[in-house]
């Protein structure tokens, strides 16, 4: 399920949810998306930053599933092309940045022209 480094746009994180997380479960899901961004296969965090947190503090990994069926359905939508459009321009409080590392991806820090 992960092909290339794992990226997100969101840094944001509450310490106490990913504490709180880390005491109460065992297993800790996070949706991601495989995608081909620029050239280059990357993994994209889409949902469950907290639980990713949560499981790197725990000491265990984290179990990753692919992106909900309603999102599925929209990117069925869309082109390859649009679809990259869209995940490089909309960032949610960060440029991509390699998760593992904290690092901007800086060949993604542009934005990309529209179709």
């Amino acid at each position: 399920m992960i092909k290339g480094p794992l990226i997100s746009s969101q840094r944001y994180l509450d310490r106490a949810k990913v504490v709180d997380k880390a005491y109460r479960f065992t297993r800790f899901y996070v949706e991601v998306y495989p995608v081909v961004l620029r050239g280059k296969q990357y993994t994209l965090i889409m949902d469950g930053h907290h639980g990713y947190a949560a499981a790197k503090l725990a000491g265990v990994e984290p179990t990753y599933r692919p992106i909900r069926t309603k999102l599925v359905k929209i990117f069925k939508g869309m082109t390859q092309r649009e679809i990259e459009v869209f995940l490089i321009n909309n960032i949610t409080d960060s440029h991509l940045y390699y998760v593992e590392s904290g690092e901007v991806v800086e060949e993604l820090a542009m934005p990309e022209a529209g179709v």
